[in-house]
């Protein structure tokens, strides 16, 4: 893996330009009464949970992470979803969407190291895409730098339980299945995080686009024909301090608060 690498950003400018985005959000249009309503009905986040659903994204935590860890995650995540997939909504702009996320990851705290993104090279003539982001985010995970293999352990095995238990999770799947499909196929995050003794966080994360004629009813563990869908991916890890987040924290939380219906989190799991 390769660092990310950006010119340097000092405090000052990483405030600035967080706050250019939350301008950027806040003048997208509203949401429509339907999908208010369906959010209101959703279960509260308590970050109690070792899984969560984030929007088009699937979390799994290991026992390791304190709920404040958690959160860090999930806000961090969900922003730079939110703002990515704003400001890149077109299937044609699927790698220019990966690298802003990861330009939004760098800016609320992490610092990350990315594979390129890439088309996605199948070995059989059927996948499933929960096989296809477990791939992935492997591949990154053994890629890592600096950690020790009982981390990278964790992280693999952390991925591997999460989506299993999603199978058996029908609320979050369906939030899951509504966020990830478009018109033209989807697009979705694997991410696997641990924390430290010294309340470190490292995170993985594989991303998935995929473009797909006919639309199945569903995304995850169903069978997809190799030769009916072309799937694009990006993977990175990534390792937070806290001291990284706490000074964005307010602009981030402020604009999840606004734009509530459209940064959903819904935890499930076992309590880790």
């Amino acid at each position: 893996m390769t660092e990310v690498k950006d010119q340097v950003t000092s405090a000052a400018q990483r405030v600035a330009l967080i706050t250019e985005c939350n301008e950027f959000v806040a003048a997208q249009p509203v949401m429509h009464a339907r999908t208010v309503r369906a959010a209101a009905n959703l279960p509260i986040d308590k970050d109690e949970l070792n899984a969560a659903i984030m929007g088009s994204g699937i979390a799994g935590f290991d026992a390791s992470m304190s709920k404040r860890s958690k959160r860090i995650v999930k806000n961090t995540y969900m922003y730079a979803d939110l703002v990515a997939l704003l400001k890149f909504p077109a299937a044609s702009q699927k790698e220019q969407r990966y690298n802003e996320f990861m330009r939004l990851m760098k800016l609320t705290g992490w610092f990350a190291f990315s594979q390129p993104y890439n088309r996605y090279s199948a070995s059989s003539q059927k996948l499933t895409m929960d096989n296809v982001a477990l791939t992935i985010i492997h591949g990154a995970v053994g890629a890592a730098i600096g950690q020790g293999q009982t981390a990278l352990k964790v992280l693999s095995t952390v991925a591997d339980a999460t989506m299993d238990a999603l199978k058996n999770e029908p609320e979050a799947l369906k939030l899951f299945e509504n966020n990830s499909k478009k018109a033209e196929g989807g697009n979705f995050c694997m991410s696997s995080a641990l924390e430290d003794t010294d309340g470190g966080i490292t995170l993985a994360v594989a991303a998935v686009q995929y473009l797909a004629n006919a639309q199945p009813t569903k995304v995850l563990f169903v069978e997809w024909a190799t030769s009916a869908v072309e799937i694009y991916n990006g993977a990175a890890t990534m390792h937070m301090d806290e001291e990284d987040y706490l000074m964005v924290e307010p602009l981030i939380v402020k604009a999840l608060t606004e734009q509530r219906e459209k940064a959903l989190s819904y935890e499930f799991g076992t309590k880790a």
